[in-house]
């Protein structure tokens, strides 16, 4: 039997784990990746996915856009799922109207939404410096903020089912969006 760390023909190379893989996270320059606009979410689940997502893609700070009072931080499912990276963001929650009164202060505000004038984000030239907006899976982005959204753009899917998971869509978009500004081939 082979020792278990031994290759032989083996082209994907081996697993990483904990102390290099953090290594190699840390030896990687983090770019200024767009901020996160995140609209009356209300699945833990899917908020500790995209704290998790954030932190893996460099993005600095999320924004939540909702009436209510919420402390996503301190909910067991959002930290489990996002692996504590929830301590690791900058967080804020705005309300409605503070997003109306703040949004010309964001970075461009690009919609991930099907709308009648959203694009094919793998066909779109990705604003440098932008923000991404996403509704919740049941209702969307209202109107009142994809108002104020510079563009929309949407997935291209050839499945039955219209829609994707918020969170996927979203890691799709900023993994485009980092293959157009800091990937080097």
């Amino acid at each position: 039997m082979k020792n278990k760390t031994q290759t032989t023909d083996n082209t994907a190379g081996s697993a990483l784990h904990s102390p290099s893989l953090y290594q190699h996270q840390q030896s990687t320059s983090r770019p200024d990746a767009p901020l996160i606009i995140a609209v009356n979410l209300r699945t833990p689940a899917n908020i500790g996915a995209i704290y998790r997502l954030a932190d893996a893609t460099a993005v600095t700070k999320i924004i939540f856009v909702q009436d209510n009072e919420a402390d996503y931080k301190n909910h067991n499912i959002v930290k489990r799922t996002s692996r504590n990276t929830c301590f690791n963001i900058e967080t804020e929650y705005w309300s409605h109207q503070q997003f109306q009164d703040g949004a010309n202060k964001l970075p461009a505000l690009i919609a991930i939404e099907l709308t009648t004038n959203a694009t094919n984000v793998f066909t779109t030239a990705l604003k440098t410096s932008c923000s991404f907006v996403i509704g919740s899976e049941r209702f969307g982005i209202p109107d009142s903020i994809l108002n104020k959204c510079v563009s929309a753009v949407k997935i291209p899917m050839f499945g039955d089912n219209g829609s994707m998971n918020v969170s996927h869509a979203l890691a799709i978009c900023l993994y485009e969006w980092h293959r157009q500004h800091t990937i080097k081939t």
